[in-house]
């Protein structure tokens, strides 16, 4: 009877504590839904510019491509080496041209044989005026000059010709001189070799030869790439510039905006389908150290634009569902959504125009089921 009476007691206690650990955990769930724990944020006024975001490539500011000039001559010589550094002037390659060549020579051939005549004539010119000067003492000068002039006209004639053909000959030296200094190709600037590649018969005549000699400045890194009409308007020169690269992973690289084409690079792909898509070449000088920048590298540009102080808060803060952006405030304990206007985003920051002043307490972080209206407890 006494073990039944025990039992019992057990019973009941293990059904008190049953309830009161029930009791407890729903009060728990009561409290924790009725207050849940938010952290906020105080809105303040920050400088804050959007950001536009641009695939490009880095090329070199300064660089000579030199390329196979078949029309000028063949390649004689290439005397530079990879890695070499050269000065501005300094003589690259060497062509030659057989048919300059000959030219050269007929035009030796063609001023010899005008100064000749000029020596012909000048002796002539100088026969004459002996022959003039003694017919003068003999018949006078009116008389002499009537029987002369036909042969003074015609040596005048000769000796006209004759510098006509010296002139002529001398143009084409000049000419013929342009086109040899032309078969010394020299550097357009100071720099390094950056690949020397004597080309085959083929490459020579080929369209797509490739070049002879590659020669550029490595302390000068530059960013390119293509804006739509749109984004020029919002981009100029002296603009700050974020350059990234996958090749170069956790490395960024400041630079600034050199100028934008005037002209714009048209997409030929799209013109054959009929869509005129206009882009407009942008050039971006990097700054600092570029030695793990190659010509060549793909990056992404950060162009900095409609820079301006508002008033910003964390991108996380603002909410849509589908009608128009909301955040929610903070007011006596509660939570209460606010309709915000938006503006220009900046990385993980948003400016609002409308619907929250200075100084408002806003949620930035919570659970999903924050309702209008509903208690809740800052962190």
């Amino acid at each position: 009877m006494e073990k039944k009476k025990k039992k019992k007691a057990w019973l009941m206690a293990g059904v008190i504590i049953l309830v009161v650990i029930m009791i407890s955990v729903s009060v728990f769930r009561q409290v924790s839904a009725k207050a849940p724990s938010v952290k906020t944020v105080k809105t303040s006024e920050e400088e804050i510019s959007s950001l536009l975001m641009i695939p490009g490539a880095i090329k070199l500011q300064e660089e000579q491509i030199v390329y196979p000039s078949p029309d000028k001559g063949e390649l004689k010589e290439i005397l530079v080496q990879e890695g070499q550094t050269v000065k501005k002037g300094t003589v690259l390659a060497k062509l030659q041209n057989a048919q300059l060549e000959l030219e050269t020579e007929q035009n030796k051939l063609a001023l010899e044989s005008a100064n000749l005549k000029i020596d012909q004539i000048n002796q002539k010119m100088k026969q004459f005026k002996d022959k003039e000067k003694a017919l003068i003492d003999q018949i006078g000068k009116e008389e002499a000059k009537k029987q002369l002039d036909p042969e003074h006209e015609q040596l005048d004639m000769e000796q006209k010709m004759a510098n006509l053909d010296l002139k002529q000959a001398m143009l084409q030296k000049d000419m013929i001189s342009k086109r040899q200094s032309e078969l010394e190709i020299k550097s357009l600037l100071d720099g390094i070799v950056l690949s020397v590649k004597k080309p085959g018969e083929s490459s020579v005549t080929a369209a797509n030869a490739e070049p002879i000699v590659h020669i550029g400045k490595l302390d000068g890194m530059v960013a390119s790439g293509l804006l739509s009409e749109f984004d020029t308007l919002k981009v100029k020169s002296g603009q700050k510039v974020i350059v990234r690269s996958d090749a170069v992973p956790g490395t960024e690289w400041q630079g600034e905006i050199m100028n934008v084409a005037l002209i714009p690079q048209q997409n030929q792909t799209a013109i054959q389908n009929g869509n005129q898509a206009v882009q407009y070449p942008v050039a971006i000088k990097i700054t600092g150290d570029t030695n793990s920048l190659k010509p060549g590298f793909q990056v992404i540009m950060e162009i900095e634009t409609d820079k301006k102080v508002a008033i910003v808060l964390p991108i996380d803060a603002v909410h849509d569902d589908g009608d128009k952006p909301f955040v929610y405030l903070i007011k006596n304990g509660k939570a209460y959504k606010q309709d915000v206007k938006t503006g220009i985003t900046s990385g993980k920051k948003i400016e609002i125009l409308q619907g929250v002043s200075k100084g408002e307490n806003v949620i930035i972080h919570g659970p999903n089921s924050i309702k209008d209206g509903m208690e809740v407890t800052e962190q």
